[in-house]
């Protein structure tokens, strides 16, 4: 027999739920997780490199560069609460623990090998805050310890007096106030993706949703992967999401294509001046269709380094040369390392060259 189920009462739902604390868990990490994919959509706009970490000595801690020579760290702390803090209830010891908000932070932080590289510490949090600041009036997104009055100044020192290393902490730290909603945060991240491809790359065809279900797994794997890891390499690997793990997934779910008349006179010059198979010249068509995403959706620095590198060789040698292919195994001869090592396969950087060679430069 047929039940009409929108007519029927839940079973489940006829008594109250003994525990709702699951749930409340389940969204306070879930909000961290979505305000750390924020942050790198943030930083994907401004064309910075970045490498985002999740539960790696703080809730959130981003690299502002790839190269762990020149890197320096930005830790965050955040909570999604409704409690507005003030810096007494920062510094008091809470009943059942052992030490302070404001503590805890500062021993992420002090006495620690990395200690000298950190540039910034947060305390981010939904609630808000009610400081001195506030009570003048003002309203600030980030409040930056510079801001707070000389007895509140004193009350956070004197809550991390007793730990190594905590002079450099204060002037580092920040309180901010997240611009993410409590509720409904993964749409309005999925709308802001949709913002972003709109603003860097108007015209683009792309699939919102696919970026946002591939980034928020893979943040979700690697906060989940509790293993330490001594190389950098294998750490950037495993443990973080990078401005160019962030540029290729954004790169391989949108489609925009080249224009035809460039098109076709790549692939007359494939026919005219290389000598080539059928499966070599499909290799080469994907590079160049690959590179031109790139070169469209990117904002990574690598990119516009490599474009530059390829047109700077082609405007050198140009006059050099009669055809395509010759050009292209003097360009290849001339380019740097760092181009180079951009390019997994000769195709690709066939693609790339011919690209440039077309659209590019002006010979």
């Amino acid at each position: 027999m047929d039940v009409d189920n929108l007519k029927q009462a839940n079973p489940l739902g006829l008594e109250p739920k003994r525990e709702k604390s699951g749930s409340d868990t389940f969204r306070k990490y879930n909000y961290q997780y979505h305000w750390a994919f924020c942050r790198i959509l943030d930083e994907h706009e401004c064309g910075n490199d970045f490498a985002l970490f999740i539960e790696e000595h703080e809730d959130v801690t981003i690299a502002n560069s790839l190269d762990v020579t020149k890197t320096t760290f930005e830790l965050n702390q955040v909570k999604e609460t409704s409690k507005k803090h003030t810096v007494h209830s920062l510094t008091s010891v809470s009943k059942g623990e052992s030490q302070s908000l404001i503590e805890k932070l500062a021993k992420s932080c002090c006495d620690k090998s990395y200690s000298q590289k950190i540039s910034k510490v947060n305390f981010v949090s939904t609630g808000g805050y009610s400081f001195n600041t506030h009570k003048k009036g003002y309203s600030f997104e980030v409040i930056d310890s510079g801001e707070l009055n000389a007895e509140e100044v004193k009350k956070v020192e004197d809550a991390i007096s007793k730990i190594i290393g905590a002079a450099d902490f204060l002037p580092k730290l920040a309180f901010v106030i997240p611009y993410l909603p409590e509720r409904g945060f993964d749409l309005v991240v999925e709308g802001k993706i949709s913002s972003l491809i709109s603003k860097i790359a108007p015209g683009l065809k792309y699939d919102a949703n696919s970026i946002y279900e591939c980034v928020i797994r893979d943040l979700n794997r690697k906060g989940e992967n509790s293993f330490d890891y001594k190389n950098w390499n294998d750490a950037l690997k495993r443990k973080a999401i990078t401005s160019a793990q962030l540029s290729d997934v954004i790169g391989q779910h949108i489609s925009r294509k080249p224009d035809e008349n460039i098109v076709s006179e790549m692939i007359q010059i494939l026919n005219d001046e290389y000598s080539l198979n059928s499966l070599s010249r499909r290799k080469i068509v994907n590079g160049f269709n690959r590179y031109y995403t790139k070169k469209i959706s990117s904002r990574e620095l690598i990119v516009k380094e490599v474009s530059s590198d390829i047109i700077r060789c082609i405007e050198k040698l140009a006059e050099k040369h009669s055809n395509a292919n010759d050009l292209e195994s003097a360009v290849k001869a001339e380019l740097n390392e760092k181009t180079l090592s951009f390019f997994q396969t000769q195709e690709d950087i066939t693609g790339a060259f011919l690209y440039e060679l077309l659209e590019g430069v002006e010979i």
